[in-house]
């Protein structure tokens, strides 16, 4: 399955966010399916206001962080441009703190979820045995789009290294006209794949800046550029992402096969 949404498409879906924990907006680009099999992809643009702390908090299923706009801090670690984030269900991270200018980051999960949950005051909610892992990663600099370009050829740097679950991240540049090809996506839980800059041109039409499109398992999309190059982040998350944590628990951390 293959979907994909852009941004200028999704802004009536823009939500303002006013609560004790975040102050903000939030735009949804991919709306999960409810009551359909998982996967059920979910994407949305959230735009966190100045010097706002969003607090240590964990969700119930697996989720990659694209941070495209702003700065700040993630727990001590400052937020890079088109750093990545990934964190399995029940990993609690933070907090989010944003600079001045605000920050702003697509959250992307292979099965959606709703809300979060706090530390330390929700800690009861919080699955202390089963397995935890948090993963970053960062390009090593920025690439204007008119030297992305000039390029000869496409380049792939690697942002989190494939490991035996399928998870990894990678940003990827390619000159117009150009195609760029990852292979299908096999050992993984399915990816998206979120402009940054130029354009991605695909059966379903062309997607712009901030535009994304979730690939799943098993499926091929080619990273063809646009007339202005193609600047993209592509993360793929684990093969146990693409069943529903919320709904089948430590079964798939155990192996369990779903019923």
């Amino acid at each position: 399955m293959i979907q994909q949404q852009t941004l200028e498409a999704s802004r009536s879906r823009l939500r303002q966010v006013r609560n004790p924990q975040f102050v903000g907006q939030a735009t949804d680009l991919i709306v999960p399916e409810v009551g359909a099999p998982a996967p059920r992809p979910q994407a949305f643009l959230v735009e966190q206001s100045p010097n706002w702390t969003l607090p240590t908090h964990f969700h119930q299923e697996h989720q990659f962080q694209v941070f495209v706009r702003g700065g700040g801090k993630l727990g001590r670690s400052e937020v890079q441009h088109l750093a990545v984030h990934y964190a399995s269900p029940h990993s609690g991270y933070g907090p989010l703190v944003s600079g001045d200018e605000g920050v702003a980051y697509l959250t992307l999960r292979a099965v959606g979820d709703t809300g979060a949950w706090y530390l330390p005051e929700q800690r009861e909610q919080l699955q202390l045995r089963i397995p935890k892992r948090q993963a970053h990663g960062a390009p090593a600099g920025a690439m204007p789009l008119d030297a992305v370009a000039a390029l000869p050829q496409a380049l792939l740097e690697t942002l989190i290294e494939p490991d035996d679950t399928g998870l990894a991240a990678w940003v990827l540049r390619v000159p117009p006209g150009a195609t760029a090809g990852l292979q299908a996506v096999a050992a993984g839980g399915g990816r998206f794949v979120v402009v940054q800059q130029g354009s991605l041109r695909s059966p379903a039409g062309e997607l712009p800046a901030l535009g994304v499109a979730w690939v799943g398992a098993g499926d091929a999309l080619p990273l063809a550029a646009g007339a202005q190059g193609l600047e993209a982040v592509v993360v793929q998350f684990p093969a146990e992402a693409a069943q529903s944590f919320r709904e089948l628990g430590p079964a798939i951390h155990a192996g369990t096969p779903a019923p």
